[in-house]
């Protein structure tokens, strides 16, 4: 994306909007001071519109039909299919989609496209697009499903399958019959899995792939692959032994009437070979250097496949031991979708870049979809840091550099997602980057993009926080496990390339969502990804010398969604909304303070809200409404009703001289108390 112009800063726009009276008669929990009920600000802040937050082409499939990639957008509203004619380079023709947010599941028959999407699990999830005359039609609710996968066997009977939220008989096998209308429920073989990723179907049987690659460890079950025979129903598992150990199963495709191949998320990922008259494998063998691979084209005895990790694009001869890497044509990122024209491969990645691939030359062209006519909307944001001018804004595939005097916002690649970041005096953004993708660094002036500083392992792949200790001059992140469960306390000097991870420092269940920096100590408050098990701790570390000075449970029922350091006070916001404050210095060797006030702030937060001391002021964010607390009685005065749009919880930054910057709705906005 190129420099853009933009909406004048000066934009002003009234932003502490009306209160309803649910903001008033909240009342203080447990022992201390009760909270004040939130108030008005005496004086409206200052609130100035700056544009989107992050505005691109995102995605999350691609379906080669004809000569043209059917593209489905990620975190855009509505979403969306752009179709990308490969001969011109251009997007010539948009779909919009009336309900979901990724279009993740996609799969083309007799010239049309059977798309399924996330985040719609009481409506329409799974729907059929027609290219020849632009008509989307709604065909079914896959059962509180965010739909990963669709496939299509040869007579037209569409199979799904995807995450459901705490269903006890695990991710389902759906079958959607054309002729009929009716959606059926054929399988549900893995109750302990935590979603389903993968189809695939052929004139004899469903094959379905599941794991638990989210919301993972505590048992959940690992990489499975299951065989349903269409005429009966018989399910068999065939899960290839060597991929039993891997997190899930990925992606299934039939490759002509005689191979079935089979791919997995794992350390490292694995590729099987199937025969699918017998499913006894032909060939298994691990993907050297890559946490997944994604997608399988055929090509007489050549078979190609890509992986998240590098853009490689591997080349396996049947036969052979082993695969090799073919060529890099894309940065890194996941790979959504793999086509073939004759000797041409053309897939895209997560980012908005569309590519294609010469087999026969290894030429390589790559194409912006923005620049080739995609929409760059407003995506869901992912995170926000800001200082000297300029403001950064997380989101899938990129960071928006918003420079606020030149006037102008520049698309900086990110593979992943950017989960939190922050700016240091000398102006380097570091990056916590999902999925796998550790710590990054951009400098301005410097790096022309931002540029992978240090790896974590594998399994730490969610970054939640990003904090700078300026006493000990470290970063320290939180991390989640989203495969084994649990999580990590991470800390890292600057320039070293050699980050030090603390797995599980708050036991095998919790991750850290928390972190926070003073007194010459990191503190950290756990979470839980599952629906059940412990959360809600609080540690004490010394972040040099590497152990944990206190620890301790709490009642609050809720994990800790953010900490910060306030003067001699640790102050702390439960995910489900709850404030709370404990006095640092009761704290001992061993013993940990008592927390003293507590405030219930949920009528005016939502899920996973987030604290920010700034220039001696304590803010609260939530997706609902940007607040400022009273740091002696708790009590909320509400700033600015925001109703944002974030992914995974809202977020707020100051730059150095107390401006704040979150979003509304998705828009960027600063704010400025009068």
């Amino acid at each position: 994306m190129t420099p853009t112009a933009r909406p004048s800063r000066r934009r002003l726009l009234l932003g502490a909007g009306s209160l309803t009276a649910a903001l008033t008669g909240l009342a203080g929990l447990g022992s201390g001071a009760a909270a004040a009920a939130p108030r008005r600000p005496s004086g409206t802040p200052e609130v100035t519109g700056l544009g989107p937050g992050n505005a691109d082409f995102p995605l999350m499939s691609a379906t080669l039909i004809g000569e043209t990639l059917w593209i489905g957008s990620r975190n855009l509203a509505p979403a969306k299919v752009v179709g990308h004619h490969l001969p011109t380079g251009r997007v010539t023709a948009t779909a919009v989609l009336p309900t979901g947010n990724f279009v993740q599941g996609s799969a083309a028959h007799e010239g049309a496209l059977y798309l399924g999407v996330t985040d719609a699990p009481k409506a329409v999830n799974l729907y059929r697009f027609d290219p020849a005359d632009g008509g989307v039609r709604g065909l079914a609710n896959v059962p509180g499903a965010d739909v990963r996968d669709v496939a299509v066997a040869p007579d037209g009977v569409v199979f799904a399958t995807g995450r459901q939220k705490g269903r006890a008989a695990g991710p389902g096998l759906y079958a959607y019959d054309p002729a009929t209308g009716v959606l059926a429920e054929v399988a549900s073989p893995a109750p302990g899995a935590t979603q389903g990723r993968a189809v695939e179907a052929t004139a004899t049987h469903a094959y379905l792939g599941v794991g638990s690659n989210l919301a993972g460890g505590g048992g959940a079950t690992l990489a499975s692959l299951f065989a349903v025979e269409r005429a009966t129903g018989e399910v068999t598992d065939i899960t290839p032994p060597e991929l039993a150990a891997d997190t899930i199963v990925r992606q299934i495709t039939a490759l002509g009437e005689d191979l079935l191949a089979v791919s997995t998320e794992g350390r490292p990922a694995h590729v099987a070979l199937l025969d699918p008259a017998t499913h006894a494998v032909l060939r298994s063998f691990p993907v050297p250097g890559t946490k997944s691979v994604t997608n399988f084209q055929r090509l007489g005895d050549t078979v190609w496949f890509t992986s998240t990790e590098h853009g490689t694009v591997w080349r396996y001869r049947l036969g052979a031991e082993a695969p090799e890497a073919f060529a890099v044509p894309v940065p890194d990122g996941n790979s959504w979708g793999l086509g073939r024209i004759g000797d041409t491969l053309a897939g895209v990645t997560e980012g908005g870049t569309a590519w294609t691939l010469s087999t026969a030359t290894g030429a390589v062209t790559t194409t912006d979809l923005v620049a080739a006519g995609a929409p760059a909307e407003a995506q869901l944001g992912m995170s926000v840091a800001a200082r000297y001018g300029r403001v950064y804004v997380g989101g899938n595939g990129s960071v928006a550099l918003h420079d606020l005097g030149a006037g102008t916002v520049r698309k900086l690649p990110v593979p992943g997602e950017a989960k939190d970041t922050v700016v240091l005096d000398d102006g380097t953004l570091y990056l916590g980057v999902y999925s796998s993708q550790g710590i990054w660094r951009y400098r301005p002036g410097v790096d022309e993009v931002p540029v992978q500083e240090a790896k974590l392992p594998q399994d730490q792949n969610r970054p939640q926080t990003v904090r700078w200790d300026e006493e000990h001059r470290l970063l320290l992140l939180g991390v989640q496990a989203d495969t084994t469960g649990g999580g990590s306390f991470v800390t890292y000097r600057p320039g070293s390339g050699r980050p030090t991870v603390h797995v599980d420092p708050l036991g095998p269940e919790q991750l850290v969502r928390a972190v926070a920096a003073g007194h010459g100590q990191a503190f950290l408050g756990g979470d839980n990804a599952r629906a059940t098990g412990p959360r809600g701790d609080l540690a004490a570390w010394d972040p040099v010398a590497g152990r944990e000075l206190w620890r301790t449970a709490t009642d609050f029922g809720s994990g800790v969604s953010s900490l910060a350091v306030h003067g001699h006070r640790l102050f702390g916001i439960t995910v489900n909304g709850q404030a709370f404050a404990a006095d640092l210095r009761t704290a001992r060797r061993g013993r940990a303070p008592e927390i003293g006030t507590r405030a219930d702030l949920r009528a005016i937060t939502s899920a996973n809200p987030r604290l920010l001391v700034a220039r001696g002021r304590l803010y609260g964010i939530s997706e609902r409404t940007l607040f400022r607390l009273d740091p002696v009685t708790l009590a909320a005065t509400v700033l600015v009703q925001v109703d944002a749009e974030w992914y995974s919880g809202a977020r707020l930054a100051a730059d150095e001289d107390g401006v704040l910057y979150t979003l509304r709705g998705r828009e960027l906005i600063a704010v400025r108390e009068r």
